[in-house]
């Protein structure tokens, strides 16, 4: 894979696609080999350099899941979808040049309405997110987005 990030290492590592790849690679469990991890197209153990490195690793995620659905592969799509919601996320915020707080604001959001579009559970989303997120996250300004994507088709 020239994406390792589009493998899915678990919900322990979702901080690494929230806050850009800040997060060390090596200090999430996610059991992929150096020389798989050292061929990627987009370096998993630095941060996004740009909006079009975030965006390959999105774009790569979804057609992942939609690989991964079209095969019957067994596992859920929950996490998955947050995992390629974060880095869309952070390239329009990137492209756009938006503020830290800005940017982490938008990763929810997006994070949220993908899953919630596709799963139709706005309510489900927010409690997932509201358990995963920071006590300084301001869920309350998610909820609007993640119920109108729940209705758009």
């Amino acid at each position: 894979s020239k994406y390792p990030q589009t493998l899915f290492w678990g919900e322990g590592s979702l901080q690494t696609m929230v806050d850009g790849q800040r997060t060390a690679f090596v200090d999430t469990k996610h059991g992929l080999s150096d020389m798989l991890t050292s061929a990627a197209k987009v370096n998993p153990s630095i941060p996004f350099e740009t909006a079009g490195a975030a965006a390959q690793v999105g774009v790569a995620k979804l057609v992942s899941i939609a690989l991964a659905c079209a095969g019957k592969f067994p596992g859920g799509i929950i996490f998955p979808l947050l995992f390629a919601g974060a880095p869309m996320a952070h390239a329009g915020a990137s492209f756009v040049g938006a503020k830290a707080g800005v940017t982490s604001m938008a990763v929810m959001c997006l994070m949220a309405s993908t899953q919630a579009s596709v799963t139709r559970t706005p309510l489900g989303t927010a409690l997932i997110l509201a358990l995963s997120a920071s006590a300084r996250t301001e869920l309350s300004v998610m909820l609007p987005g993640m119920v109108l994507s729940s209705y758009l088709d």
